[in-house]
């Protein structure tokens, strides 16, 4: 009986260790909550310690289904099969401006949520800012985006350094330390977060030698929308260039396959339902397992879907939205029910 305690007692040591040596609390927290798919608003609350990503919010531009060439009955079955799904909110952008806007008990846009494969592009289209002026070079600055993403799926071992990579802070890539206009946070909030309208957002780390660029961040969701509708427009947001759209386009190019993604993802995650996407290029970010921004940059139009029971990567409703396109639209006759076979 006593040799047997002492050998439970030599395993707990031993496990303890091994988890000591593997990483901190932070570390197993953020590692759980990757290996069991976590929640945009639960991911959100694993960005600590924060470091401010200074913003000041303005109204969301907002126009008539009518101005934007949308048919409203597209909107109204979009929204309708929202609520059937049990939908958090759904909310639909076309060239910038919001169409429509449905949230379920008591949510708003001022939602705090992780911006999960769409964080990186902070630093991207920071990183654009020295591209355009011909301070780096477009190459060095895709090679450093790429260097800075996930490891792919390798860090499910948590001893690896695929794991320690992607759950520990790092110091960020050398090539967004030059021309700073004082600290790394108020460079990157002066060159992309302030111009958006956005409220204030979070990085996760402590200052300019640990901070993570490449994930992690936390932020309103309506201001991820503000993101996704920068890249949409080519890095030009009502107005105001942010960054020029060839480097929008080569942040969104395509692979040595020919699939088109943005650099910092080896892929996009798979859609699903009862039929692909309805139209030719479109990119998808998940934030989290509940919510996924799709973005159509030939037809001006992002989506974000935060979703309940449902599935965010179903096409139904971006697929609704696209068939209900005036401008774009089936012949003339055409029932909106009878645009998404099988729905």
């Amino acid at each position: 009986m006593k040799k047997a305690l002492w050998m439970a007692l030599a395993v707990l040591l031993g496990v303890l260790t091994a988890l000591r040596l593997a990483g901190d609390a932070g570390f197993w927290q953020r590692y759980m909550a990757a290996s069991s798919g976590s929640t945009a608003e639960a991911a959100a609350r694993l960005v600590e310690p924060r470091l401010a990503l200074p913003g000041v919010a303005t109204a969301v531009p907002r126009a008539s289904a009518e101005a934007e060439f949308i048919a409203p009955e597209a909107l109204q079955l979009a929204a309708d099969a929202a609520r059937k799904q049990g939908a958090k909110g759904l909310l639909v952008h076309r060239h910038g401006h919001r169409v429509l806007e449905y949230f379920s008990d008591g949510r708003s846009g001022a939602a705090e949520v992780a911006g999960g494969e769409l964080s990186p592009a902070l630093f991207a289209l920071a990183a654009g800012a020295l591209v355009d002026t011909r301070r780096i070079a477009p190459e060095a600055a895709v090679a450093a985006i790429r260097a800075a993403a996930h490891p792919g799926e390798r860090w499910h071992n948590p001893w690896s350094a695929a794991a320690a990579h992607r759950f520990r802070l790092a110091a960020p890539p050398a090539l967004l330390l030059q021309d700073m206009d004082g600290d790394l946070a108020t460079t990157i909030s002066r060159r992309v977060w302030l111009p958006l309208g956005t409220g204030n957002a979070w990085l996760w780390g402590t200052g300019d030698a640990l901070l993570r660029l490449d994930c992690c961040a936390a932020a309103r969701l309506e201001d991820w929308m503000r993101l996704g509708d920068l890249l949409l427009m080519q890095g030009n947001y009502h107005g105001e260039r942010i960054v020029s759209p060839d480097w929008v386009r080569q942040l969104l190019a395509a692979d040595p396959q020919g699939q088109r993604h943005p650099v910092w993802l080896g892929e996009q995650k798979p859609w699903m339902g009862d039929e692909p996407p309805a139209a030719r290029e479109v990119f998808w970010f998940d934030l989290g397992n509940d919510l996924r921004l799709w973005l159509v940059p030939r037809r001006g139009l992002a989506v974000l879907n935060w979703t309940g029971a449902g599935n965010p990567r179903d096409t139904l409703i971006p697929n609704i939205l696209l068939r209900g396109l005036l401008d774009q639209a089936p012949a003339q006759g055409a029932e909106l029910d009878d645009m998404v076979p099988g729905h």
